[in-house]
């Protein structure tokens, strides 16, 4: 299976790279190497292969990802954004916590479990710097997370009698039980979904 169609090795001589071509090719590589890990993993992940797949020389692909580590933290941001970041947006968004824990719940139907298996299970094992860096990004949405329930509590939305931070601790510790788990992917959505169903009613969103 080819990724995407290949461009000619000249588009890519270092006399002709513009910056702006630069940055395009490595978002289209970042692209083809997640899509290379979702498939066969991280030790999938062949760099010979990566660079034959993207039209480049293996010396050029790593002019332009640097480090095979790296890439592998341009593709670790890239699952945090897309399976966390997304996610929780609509709690992050939206005044209404009701209309909030919905809008996150229907994001579950469309959640990459694969992928949350791969950062924490295998990218994590490898690279243990790489969490660290994750981590960072995480910690700074929790901040934002936090100021919202208390907004939420301060208008009277949630329970306040919840500990705001307990909470937030106890729903990430479900989600990476679930992720560690040996269910499927669709029987862990389903009971992330039902854990969290149970949660939110609990500091008294009334789904």
């Amino acid at each position: 299976m080819k990724y995407f169609i290949h461009l000619s090795s000249e588009y890519y001589s270092s006399s002709i790279m513009a910056k702006t071509d630069k940055i395009e090719i490595q978002e289209r590589v970042t692209k083809v190497a997640m899509e290379m890990i979702l498939k066969f993993g991280l030790r999938g992940l062949n760099m010979v292969d990566l660079a034959k797949e993207c039209g480049l020389a293996k010396a050029t692909l790593y002019k332009i990802i640097g480090s095979k580590e790296d890439l592998i933290r341009e593709i670790a941001l890239e699952i945090f954004d897309i399976n966390i970041v997304k996610v929780l947006d609509p709690i992050m968004k939206q005044d209404d916590p009701v209309l909030a824990f919905n809008q996150f719940l229907d994001n579950y139907f469309n959640y990459a479990v694969e992928s949350q298996k791969i950062l924490i299970d295998q990218i994590y094992k490898e690279y243990p710097l790489i969490e660290k860096d994750v981590k960072a990004n995480y910690d700074k949405m929790i901040v934002k997370m936090h100021h919202r329930f208390i907004v939420w509590q301060n208008n009277k939305l949630i329970r306040s009698d919840i500990n705001v931070d307990y909470f937030l601790e106890s729903v990430e510790a479900l989600n990476e039980f679930y992720i560690r788990s040996d269910y499927s992917n669709e029987e862990i959505i389903r009971r992330l979904r039902a854990v969290f169903i149970t949660a939110f009613r609990g500091i008294g969103i009334l789904l």
